[in-house]
């Protein structure tokens, strides 16, 4: 097992939560401009996973410092990532940790599509299951730093500490190990399996039934399991929908796939669940799946529907190009000059035009 502390703004969630939770503190220049923070998506469970970003000096993130037989690779696994920040009040302090995680050489960037909405990089990347966030009150351990405690016992200039010195293997990881493991039951960041349907086919009851009519577009998770027993007991394609929406809502792709088909199964007609499945088709990279649902759904639309077509020819065009077929996303995007009225989309299409020529 390899060991690295990461230090970045401090935060309570790190699932994306800035505006009303607290605006990021001690991260820097940029962060306490922009009152924001790439890092605020840590915690995030994406379909599984989580991504973590620090902000690094430099370009590459030297994983031969782990080990030098990883001097010609672009990552290594077996990761112990310590998330730090500085609290207001109590100074450095452990926020979360990733174990097992994949560290990366280069940084790397997360496709944002309709389906995520999300603009991300990341350094580091692993289970959900596999990551950890402490709550407030249980943000306790110290990290020190170099320029007050000396050289070695802490994060010096840099925003990533190894730990390497004598003094870190001796006195600091040992004690960090042994916080982390009787900490384990205090996380709270959100698990896959929070998201799954426990098969209770109970009916709502007449206040259940009020409660989740009551919710609110952002509570997806809080909606789910009212959504699961919903369906249950009236099996409709409405019903499935909102189950996969809700799922969908949660970056729960994989999860939401087989609902938003079996919207589609109850009522062949619904061309937004079909349009949805494209996105996430495209978002797992199952691209041979999300092509074909495009053009079933291409022959399905009529003539009046020219947004939805410029869309589903974006969609080909991505496609092609992600699964590495050039010239036929060429084909597509050239598609959209020819038919599309909108004057953004045709700029945008030009200027996307040119890039991928030159790929060829």
């Amino acid at each position: 097992m390899y060991i690295i502390f990461c230090n970045i703004a401090y935060l309570r969630y790190y699932d994306g939560r800035i505006a009303g939770e607290m605006n990021p503190t001690t991260g820097g220049r940029w962060v306490q401009e922009n009152e924001d923070a790439h890092e605020k998506w840590n915690f995030l469970n994406m379909d599984g996973r989580c991504y973590g970003f620090v902000k690094a000096i430099g370009e590459e993130f030297h994983i031969e410092k782990f080990d030098d037989k990883y001097r010609h690779f672009d990552e290594t696994n077996n990761v112990l990532v310590i998330w730090c920040a500085a609290h207001p009040q109590r100074g450095t302090v452990i926020v979360g940790w990733y174990e097992n995680a994949t560290a990366n050489r280069f940084l790397k960037e997360m496709r944002c599509t309709p389906a995520s909405g999300i603009e991300r990089y990341y350094w580091f990347e692993c289970s959900a299951e596999d990551a950890y966030l402490l709550p407030e009150d249980k943000r306790t351990f110290n990290i020190g730093r170099a320029a007050k405690d000396g050289v070695g016992k802490g994060f010096g200039q840099s925003n990533i500490w190894f730990g390497e010195s004598a003094y870190a293997k001796e006195n600091v990881i040992p004690k960090v190990l042994e916080f982390i493991n009787s900490h384990k039951e205090d996380r709270i960041n959100i698990l896959t399996k929070e998201f799954l349907d426990t098969g209770d086919k109970t009916p709502l009851t007449k206040e259940e039934e009020e409660y989740a009519n009551e919710l609110t577009d952002d509570q997806n998770l809080e909606y789910l399991p009212f959504g699961y027993r919903i369906y249950a007991n009236n099996p409709t394609a409405d019903n499935a929908y909102a189950v996969a929406v809700a799922l969908n809502n949660c970056y729960q792709y994989s999860m939401a796939i087989p609902w938003f088909e079996k919207t589609v199964e109850l009522d062949p007609d619904d061309i937004y669940a079909r349009g949805k499945l494209a996105y996430i088709y495209q978002q797992l990279e199952m691209y041979d799946k999300s092509t074909e649902t495009v053009k079933d759904l291409l022959d399905r639309i009529s003539d009046e529907e020219a947004d939805l077509r410029d869309e589903l020819y974006c969609i080909l065009a991505d496609n092609y190009y992600f699964d590495g077929k050039v010239e036929e996303s060429i084909t597509w995007l050239e598609r959209v000059l020819q038919e599309s009225r909108n004057e953004d989309l045709l700029s945008y299409t030009k200027d996307m035009l040119k890039k991928r020529k030159k790929h060829l």
